[in-house]
């Protein structure tokens, strides 16, 4: 009982960390899904679309990374890092609002926590995005 009660916990902890992790990626992770389904929408395969999917993502990255190596600005690198935020934070949002929904009584907790959520992964991606390529 006390090893199954431990393994749950490690296994939510890791479900956290990859929800956390792809909440980072959310603006390649939309770019890529935006293309490969716009790819299969055009009857062109599922191969096609996952390809077009992987290129989509990893012209997403590089650009971003160029950007960021070729800019001086402050400001600019500010606006980079927003464009990378913004969308982690809508998708930390509703990830955590889910989990809260699920675990939560009240309204008001879950989307106060939701919105502490949102900020956590937001203020993350920005991080880690003003790292690159300095």
């Amino acid at each position: 009982m006390l090893i199954g009660l431990a393994l749950i916990i490690v296994a939510v902890f890791l479900c956290f960390v990859l929800l956390f992790r792809l909440s980072v990626h959310a603006l390649p992770l939309f770019v890529a899904f935006a293309a490969g389904s716009a790819t299969y929408r055009a009857d062109s395969g599922i191969v096609a679309a996952l390809v077009s999917a992987t290129l989509a993502a990893v012209a997403t990255i590089a650009i971003a990374q160029i950007a960021l190596g070729l800019v001086r600005s402050d400001h600019a690198r500010a606006a980079i890092g927003l464009v990378f935020s913004l969308p982690a934070a809508l998708a930390g949002y509703h990830a955590v609002h889910g989990i809260a929904a699920a675990t939560m009584p009240g309204n008001a907790w879950q989307v106060t926590v939701s919105l502490i959520g949102a900020t956590v992964i937001a203020t993350a991606s920005w991080a880690q995005w003003s790292r690159v390529a300095r």
